[in-house]
């Protein structure tokens, strides 16, 4: 399995607090999704985050796993896009070819999800439940890094990761991709 990148650098300004350390269900959301990587076979981690306290409080809650690390983000925009550039800037400078993204917020996601991604070899493998789920793809480090370097500022995320060749792999139950933004997502 390849190693996993968990995106956990947003600013969480809808819901007031860090998204990835709230509580569902009894477990933080980013316990909940480092364990489906895990139970997937993913056993390199990596967490993107902000800054030095946001990397100290998630540090807090994946402290009972091994072989997690931290990458700070160094770009000085700040959005989804940017934050996974910076990311996968520093992926590939580890060495990193192929990398399995997880949204900090997605807490009920299924370790199959990534199981299936494995099983297509296009350099972007993108799940879609009722819609397309980028920031769950499975990707090619360097070829994802070129797209996002070389996409418009405005462009999105989605359209510059279909903007190489891509896979879409259809799932019929779309619950697991449910993502946690606000209080009221919780309803």
């Amino acid at each position: 399995m390849y190693p996993a990148l968990i995106l956990a650098g947003g600013a969480s300004k809808r819901m007031g607090r860090n998204k990835a350390t709230m509580v569902v269900e009894g477990v933080p959301m980013i316990v909940r999704v480092a364990h489906a990587l895990r139970n997937a076979g993913c056993q390199s981690i990596l967490v993107a985050v902000r800054n030095g306290f946001q990397r100290r409080e998630i540090m807090s809650v994946l402290s009972h796993l091994s072989d997690v690390q931290y990458i700070l983000d160094n770009d000085l925009e700040r959005s989804a896009k940017s934050g996974l550039r910076s990311a996968l800037r520093e992926c590939a400078n580890m060495g990193i070819e192929r990398i399995q993204l997880a949204p900090c917020d997605t807490p009920w996601i299924l370790p199959h999800v990534f199981e299936r991604l494995q099983e297509g070899s296009k350099p972007v493998m993108m799940p879609k439940g009722e819609r397309l789920q980028p920031l769950l793809s499975l990707v090619e480090v360097n070829v994802v890094l070129s797209a996002l370097e070389g996409a418009e500022m405005r462009s999105s995320l989605r359209n510059t990761l279909r903007s190489v060749p891509c896979q879409i792999v259809e799932f019929a139950d779309a619950s697991c991709f449910r993502n946690i933004n606000a209080s009221s997502d919780l309803n």
